[in-house]
């Protein structure tokens, strides 16, 4: 039958899942360190979308290191309990991943703990070497997280020793400086590793599932693929695990851990595969899969008996009921942004830029969305992710959607922005939500000008107005010549045939980065002028800046300016002026390509008041500056009409 191996059963220590679909641990902060009724919520609308396994993200299990749950007392044990209640009917099973950070994440009363005193790069933060006592200590504290996931009904528990945290700032030779039986040799610094599985292993029994999870680091000084065939074999002599999680990068390299849209499907698989293939036992790969057929093909070319679907069912939480119901095309993709899941729990708490919903299912779930008691006729302007949302969650709600775009294709700005190299698959939700409104018979007018006239004559009941922003006008000097270009012009005609280009970014987001790769794929020297201290600030949280780096760095032909701006141009070079005082200086350019803030388009919103229509102004025309903006402007909308 189709997808034959990922939806087969499996067991697992004395565990039967239902499929080989997995939800690897991924911190959410949806209870500011409890488990909380939103963070409960999150789990059990994916239990009801099908998923066979999921481990909860990493639980702290000791004071010394706080993380986004707290495992480190039995107040968690009920709350556990109650999650199994209600994933119980869906038949979706339950590990619990126990972790400490060690020297990359300190409590604020205490200095972070780890193998010896270093210094963390990222934060300038000197660790506390940990004593033999604070060692036995952390042992007993991962022991007892064990037992209160047993009490609390789960099925199982994994022990995270990958990602450069604590368990392996033990084994690595690099943060273990320690001359007592805890450092110098392998076999001295495995020790803390195997004593914390021996203590698990004895605090839960026989008959309960104990797993952990590795990862070659894939970086000059790490613990890579060599050093992980001697620690896994170590392990798995020791018979303490049922299940082996095979996890890639580390702290020193995150975009590897969480890899967005410019990696493959599978990018992991080279350093995991060779470490699962030393085990016997139930082995869990993951590398960025968002369709069960590339989880299927895994598993049946032997690579894997499981496969992590964390992000896609983030986007969309019924993978899997919806492909064995047959409805695979309505699967909402995700695109690998990594801006509402990694750069939300950055800076709060976990969201998703194509699914509103996540995080917020007791309030936003689809199942939530609730029929009009009056259906109307509603006018979607603009055919971007913010109308098509708006479009797609009102006639949800039973009225009769009108969609009107004066373009060729639905899709907006995402028509262009998919035309980036290693972006291409931000389109793809610009094609779902195409099919949806498809499916939900939506009526899409294209190449449909809305004027006041159509309104004072056509009065919709109510108008959602996402006409979307243009490049605004600017005051560089030069403006107006043939060569100085918007990003949007630049991806419309991609072929320059100029020798070297300015790029001058003075917004901050993706739209610099695709402009100097798209000249640089065209063999042009070029220069990135910014105002800001860093590339693409407003990128910094989702693990896209650094690969975009590497991949200009190693073109040869590039050159990042930062706190600078652009004094004059001329029609072979421009003249950049530095915030920090030093000298003007000229740089060869025959190509500028301009990203700056663009200009929300809202004339409709002044007509729609003056006609005193019922409306609303969402996306990009209502300022907002980000497809997740965008489309939970669209999904609000919606469900408000």
């Amino acid at each position: 039958m189709a997808l034959e191996h990922i939806l087969s059963p499996l067991t697992v220590g004395n565990v039967t899942l239902k499929n080989r679909v997995v939800r690897t641990a991924h911190g959410t902060n949806l209870g500011n360190g409890a488990l909380s009724d939103d963070l409960i919520a999150f789990h059990v609308e994916r239990a009801r979308g099908g998923v066979g396994l999921t481990i909860l993200e990493a639980s702290s299990v000791h004071w010394s290191g706080p993380m986004t749950l707290h495992a480190w007392n039995d107040g968690i044990i009920p709350r556990y309990r109650k999650l199994v209640a209600k994933v119980a009917p869906h038949g979706m099973r339950l590990f619990s991943q126990l972790n400490h950070l060690g020297s990359l994440q300190g409590a604020p009363w205490c200095r972070p703990w780890s193998a010896s005193e270093t210094v963390n790069p990222l934060t300038g933060m000197r660790s506390h070497a940990m004593s033999e006592g604070d060692i036995a200590e952390v042992v007993a504290a991962y022991a007892d997280a064990a037992r209160r996931a047993r009490e609390g009904g789960l099925d199982g528990v994994e022990i995270h020793c990958a990602h450069g945290y604590l368990l392996q700032q033990f084994l690595s030779p690099e943060s273990n400086r320690r001359s007592d039986r805890y450092g110098g040799s392998f076999e001295n610094r495995v020790r803390f590793y195997l004593e914390i599985l021996a203590a698990v292993r004895s605090a839960v029994g026989d008959d309960f599932v104990v797993g952990t999870r590795v990862g070659p680091h894939n970086r000059p000084g790490g613990l890579n693929i060599e050093e992980h065939f001697v620690i896994v074999e170590r392990v798995l002599a020791t018979g303490l695990i049922d299940y082996l999680n095979v996890s890639h990068g580390s702290a020193a390299n995150p975009h590897k851990i969480i890899g967005g849209m410019h990696e493959p499907t599978g990018y992991e698989l080279p350093h995991s595969v060779p470490v699962a293939r030393l085990a016997k036992l139930p082995r869990i790969v993951t590398g960025r899969f968002r369709t069960l057929e590339d989880a299927d093909a895994v598993i049946a070319r032997g690579d894997a008996d499981l496969v992590g679907m964390t992000r896609a069912h983030i986007a969309d939480p019924a993978i899997v009921s919806k492909a064995e119901s047959g409805r695979g095309a309505t699967i909402r993709p995700c695109i690998g942004c990594n801006q509402g899941c990694v750069g939300g729990l950055a800076n709060g708490r976990l969201g998703c830029t194509v699914n509103p919903a996540a995080g917020q299912e007791r309030e936003l779930g689809e199942r939530r969305v609730r029929k009009a008691l009056t259906p109307r006729t509603v006018w979607v302007v603009g055919g971007g992710p913010a109308g098509m949302e708006a479009a797609r969650i009102a006639s949800l709600r039973g009225h009769r959607v009108i969609l009107m775009d004066a373009a060729e294709q639905l899709g907006g700005t995402l028509r262009l922005a998919r035309q980036a190299p290693f972006h291409g698959d931000i389109g793809h939700i610009a094609d779902w939500l195409t099919g949806e409104l498809a499916r939900r018979k939506v009526e899409v007018r294209l190449r449909a000008k809305v004027t006041r006239e159509l309104l004072t004559y056509n009065r919709p009941d109510h108008l959602i107005i996402a006409t979307g922003a243009l490049p605004s006008a600017t005051a560089l000097p030069g403006a107006g010549r043939g060569h100085v270009l918007d990003v949007r012009k630049l991806l419309r005609t991609p072929e320059i045939k100029t020798r070297s280009a300015v790029v001058y970014d003075t917004v901050g987001n993706y739209s610099g980065i695709a402009a100097a790769e798209v000249l640089l794929g065209s063999e042009l020297r070029v220069a990135y002028v910014t105002p800001f201290t860093t590339l693409a600030p407003s990128l910094a949280a989702a693990l896209v800046v650094t690969p975009a780096l590497e991949r200009m760095q190693g073109s040869g032909s590039f050159e990042l300016i930062t706190r600078a701006r652009i004094q004059q141009v001329d029609s072979d070079q421009v003249t950049i002026e530095s915030e920090q005082g030093w000298p003007s200086r000229e740089v060869s350019a025959d190509t500028v390509v301009v990203a700056a803030p663009e200009t929300p388009e809202s004339d409709l919103a002044i007509v729609a008041q003056e006609l005193e229509l019922s409306h609303a102004v969402v996306g990009d025309a209502s300022g907002t500056s980000t497809l997740q903006d965008a489309m939970r402007d669209g999904h609000m909308a919606g469900r408000e009409t």
